[in-house]
Order: structure tokens, then sequence, then C-alpha cells
């Protein structure tokens, strides 16, 4: 009963994750706070939480502006997804996530995570060509005359 305290706060979820993918917690930081009832696996419901969670993250990282999803909006992508990563990271398949599959999760976590940067760096290059200014043929053929 007392290993389950404070372990339902989507906020420290949330901020867990944040750090873990910033660099500034380890993969046993998220594990913690996702193994809801400290059985030393995650569940379905425990990786389902986790997903929803990082979708969130990824969401507001994209567009800090945009409101956080709610969860019924997301069920379908939560599902998807782990029906996509399931059979790589339950490899076992016993039905839940030891540590050791966990740290599969983890590296598919820093990999989209670092896609997303990539996306968010090139869109920032781009706007940033957008913006500057083309020399106009008008400003050269002035320059020309002007000699």
């Amino acid at each position: 009963m007392g290993n389950n305290q404070g372990k339902n706060n989507p906020k420290k979820d949330k901020q867990a994750l944040t750090e873990f993918l910033k660099g500034k917690a380890n993969l046993d930081k998220i594990w913690k706070r996702f193994d809801k009832d400290g059985n030393g696996f995650i569940d379905e419901k425990e990786l389902e939480d986790l997903i929803y969670c990082a979708l969130c993250f990824f969401c507001t990282e994209r567009d800090p502006d945009m409101p956080e999803p709610p969860r019924e909006q997301c069920e379908p992508f939560v599902k998807k997804i782990i029906m996509e990563l399931k059979p790589t990271l339950d490899e076992n398949d016993d039905g839940v996530i030891s540590r050791e599959e966990f740290k599969l999760f983890g590296q598919y976590l820093t990999g989209e995570y670092e896609k997303l940067q990539n996306e968010m760096n090139e869109a920032s290059d781009q706007k940033s060509t957008d913006k500057k200014p083309m020399a106009s043929n008008d400003n050269k053929n002035a320059k020309k005359g002007g000699k």
C-alpha cells in the first residue's frame, strides 16, 4: 500500500519522462514512476499510461501552445503504438515488460525524441531561410548603374 503512494501523479510522470529525454535522469526514474504497483514489471495498463504520457510530451514539445490531448482522443494511437512495440519489447511474450526488456523502450523513446528534435531543427532552419531577404535584381542593377 505504501509502495504505491504518490505514483498516480500524471505531472510527476511527465516530469520523469521529460528529465529522461533531456538527459537529466536515467531510465530507472521512468521505471519507478510507471511500475505503479511495484511488482517489478510494466503491465499493459502501465505501458498504456507510459505511452500516453510520451505522446503528450511529444505533442507539447512540438507545439508548446497546444493543450495536452485528452486521453480518449489518444487511445487509438496508444493501442497502435503498443501493438507495434509489444513484439519487440516483450521478448519472452509473457504479457509484461521486465526491467531488462524496458531498456529497449528507453532506446525507442530516445530515438523518437531525436527524430522530433531533428524535424524541429529542420523546420526552424527552413523558417530562417524563408525569412532571409533575397537580393533582388533591381538592387544589383542599381549598383552596376551607379559606377
